[in-house]
């Protein structure tokens, strides 16, 4: 019977490496997205660069759920949007419609990776802790770039919703969105952008306190994880001895 079980056990663990890589991969160009934007304000070829990225997260992040196939189909066609939108705005970096596309597609794609992960983190008993930290971090940051993106569209529409004190009177660009949204996150608060009306404020509010529940909640289950790791490791050496 062993050697029936071994080529299962095999196919197994080829998966979770596969899937370790892919969760990985995934955090690496998301991390990339998140905190290398300052490129894109050194000319068009570093900008089209930066946008490469996203052709990368957005293959990973397929990868990433494509065990939940009716998630497949949706991040394909919003992905091949974001491309489309994507392409306009590096065509005509100040049309609206434009960057309206652009921001909400990778919200988005953003958001459907992140139910799919938070699934995956607190739906399985046995997911192995590799991978819960690898999804739980993915998550986290990119709960950011997705309120960047919210950000973002708030102002397109609603000019004066931020306001810049280092840049007064200039208009918002999405890069410092990106900069705020992690700020805010981290209830770091350096006062510098603000939100100034009540639904931008609304939404600055939303984003702490998702992200403080996500961390709060997160380290539980983690905790949770090793801690039965750990008890049954010992139940199995208890039987044994």
């Amino acid at each position: 019977m062993s050697q029936w079980r071994r080529p299962g056990k095999r196919r197994r663990g080829r998966g979770t490496i596969r899937q370790q890589a892919n969760l990985a991969l995934l955090l690496f160009f998301v991390v990339l997205l998140q905190f290398g934007y300052p490129i894109t304000l050194h000319g068009a070829g570093w900008a089209a660069l930066y946008m490469l990225l996203y052709a990368g997260m957005i293959v990973f992040g397929l990868l990433v759920v494509r065990g939940e196939r009716d998630h497949v189909l949706p991040g394909i066609a919003v992905g091949a949007a974001f491309v489309f939108f994507g392409l306009w705005v590096a065509w005509d970096p100040g049309h609206p419609t434009a960057l309206t596309g652009m921001f909400v597609t990778v919200a988005l794609f953003q958001g459907g990776v992140m139910y799919s992960l938070l699934k995956f983190v607190y739906r399985r008993s046995s997911t192995p802790g590799l991978e819960l930290i690898l999804a739980a971090v993915s998550v986290y940051l990119l709960l950011g770039g997705m309120f960047s993106a919210v950000f973002s569209v708030t102002e397109l529409h609603f000019p004066g919703s931020f306001t810049d004190g280092s840049h007064p009177g200039e208009p918002m660009v999405w890069q410092q969105f990106m900069y705020y949204s992690y700020i805010t996150m981290s209830t770091l608060g350096y006062g510098d952008i603000l939100p100034v009306t009540p639904w931008a404020r609304s939404l600055a509010a939303v984003e702490t306190v998702a992200a403080t529940l996500f961390l709060t909640t997160v380290i539980a289950r983690l905790v949770g994880v090793y801690t039965g790791a750990g008890a049954r490791a010992e139940s199995q050496e208890g039987g044994a001895g």
